[in-house]
């Protein structure tokens, strides 16, 4: 890895273009190595009608960040020999008794955590006044047998056998919550149990597993810590009146991006951070080896809740990512090889969603978790040119395209012509513009082979990949990070 001040001001730089081209108030990062916090930046606003900044103390609700924490916490208690991953939770559920109508066989731990126990996509039975205590959500949702998008039109409730595909539900991790409260030898709720043996162990003081994000149940000084969170649609960040998740276990966490990394530290260091141990070292390992896919991404699968990429390769990293409505958004990583981990929050929900991975809402953390896996893997993060250059000189390079590459005219454009062009821009106020490095990139590319192929190549020289998705965005070129991926030309 580069010097961690490298990416320090990788961040300082790209940071604040990121929130301006999401709209987003703020952002919070935090960077692990070791077993140490070596970076925590704070950008933008935590809440914009007081001015107060996002700084690395601000608290944010995790969304389903939090159920890595869920799954440790039913992990704790296998390695206690209390519960096991492959018998039926229906053991330990008293009469709260869960049946798939599919049939095939009982439910187990196992398949919750690994959201194969057929039940359908819930988003978390959520209300605007805080939930009834767990045990008493959970027998009113099955009795109800259907989801909670658009009162069950969506999803069933049940929707395939055990055991046969992953389909991500908010409640499977509830019952997974509701285990802990029932099984754990303290005879305490399940925010407590996570509370005394992982939060106080792992020295997260900033952290809390609350049923419902209230004073009477969130110890003092976080809540008045925790950032606005905000709707976002074109021209518009809304703040709405408070949600309350039904599903809490699933992602009604509250943390900072310096505690939750420290986490992922522990899960990196087979379970364990300096003096403390929070699960067995093969348990840990169990936690982010493959258990079963994902769909139709070769390089992902499934651990126990923690998603998995490039299994056995160098850089192969876990994580997990989450949103609470309509505010927050949430995403980590962590590489176990390189022992780094990386936490970003978000106090934006864009509800411009397509329903994919790729939905606005998850923009801005993305962008920021690209340039630290950039530096993980031992790449210079900061950009080559200030703002104004890196932009004219890509422009620069999307004309030529233009004028050579993309219409395959023979004859090559002068020098008057890039004169004529620059002295004839129109250019907004407010746009980043230098014309020298938008000349100097007309030259180069005009002084290159033609081709597909030739083309790809100087896109990846100019366009480190960790920005491409980045400048790809704020030029508005659609396939302009594919075309700079010369993997998919080969």
């Amino acid at each position: 890895m580069q010097s961690v001040d490298h990416l320090a001001d990788a961040l300082d730089a790209i940071a604040p273009q990121v929130l301006e081209l999401c709209h987003a108030p703020g952002i919070s990062v935090a960077v692990g190595v070791g077993e140490d916090v070596v970076l925590a930046r704070g950008y933008g606003h935590a809440d914009l009608s007081t001015g107060r900044p996002m700084d690395p103390a601000t608290v944010g609700p995790t969304g389903s960040d939090a159920k890595p924490y869920t799954a440790a916490a039913a992990l704790q208690l296998v390695d206690r020999g209390v519960l096991d991953l492959d018998e039926p939770v229906n053991d330990h559920l008293g009469d709260l008794r869960i049946v798939n109508p599919h049939g095939e066989r009982p439910i187990t731990l196992r398949d919750l955590l690994t959201h194969r126990s057929g039940l359908g996509t819930t988003v978390g039975f959520c209300d605007l006044v805080p939930p009834p205590p767990l045990g008493d959500h959970l027998r009113r949702v099955f009795a109800r047998g259907t989801t909670d998008a658009y009162d069950g039109e969506l999803f069933p409730l049940w929707a395939t056998p055990v055991g046969q595909h992953y389909q991500y539900s908010n409640t499977g991790i509830a019952v997974v919550g509701y285990l802990v409260e029932r099984t754990n030898p303290d005879g305490v709720p399940f925010g407590e149990w996570v509370r005394r043996h992982l939060y106080e162990p792992l020295g997260m003081t900033s952290s809390c597993f609350p049923p419902a994000p209230i004073a009477e149940h969130v110890p003092p000084g976080i809540l008045e810590r925790r950032s606005a969170g905000y709707a976002t649609l074109e021209g518009l960040q809304l703040r709405l009146p408070p949600i309350f998740v039904g599903d809490h276990p699933a992602g009604s966490a509250l943390t900072t991006p310096s505690d939750h990394v420290r986490f992922l530290l522990a899960i990196a260091g087979e379970g364990r951070l300096g003096d403390a141990a929070v699960l067995r070292p093969e348990t840990a390992r169990e936690m982010i080896t493959p258990q079963a896919t994902r769909g139709f991404e070769l390089s992902s699968s499934v651990g126990l809740v923690w998603n998995v990429f490039d299994h056995g390769d160098e850089h192969t990293y876990f994580g997990h990512g989450g949103e609470y409505m309509w505010g927050w958004h949430s995403v980590a990583r962590a590489w176990p090889n390189q022992r780094a981990a990386v936490n970003v929050q978000v106090n934006q929900f864009d509800l411009g969603d397509q329903g994919t991975s790729d939905r606005p809402s998850h923009l801005a953390g993305r962008l920021v978790l690209d340039v630290v896996d950039a530096w993980v893997r031992g790449h210079d993060p900061r950009p080559r040119r200030d703002e104004a250059a890196s932009r004219s000189h890509l422009a620069g390079l999307m004309i030529a395209d233009r004028l050579i590459g993309r219409l395959g005219i023979p004859t090559a454009y002068t020098d008057d012509d890039i004169a004529a062009t620059v002295g004839d821009a129109v250019v907004a106020p407010t746009a980043p513009w230098d014309p020298a490095a938008f000349a100097s990139a007309m030259r180069h590319a005009r002084s290159t082979e033609r081709g597909l192929l030739a083309s790809a190549e100087l896109w990846r020289a100019e366009l480190p990949a960790h920005l491409r998705d980045l400048v790809a965005r704020q030029l508005g070129v659609p396939g302009l990070a594919k075309l700079a991926d010369l993997s998919l030309l080969t």
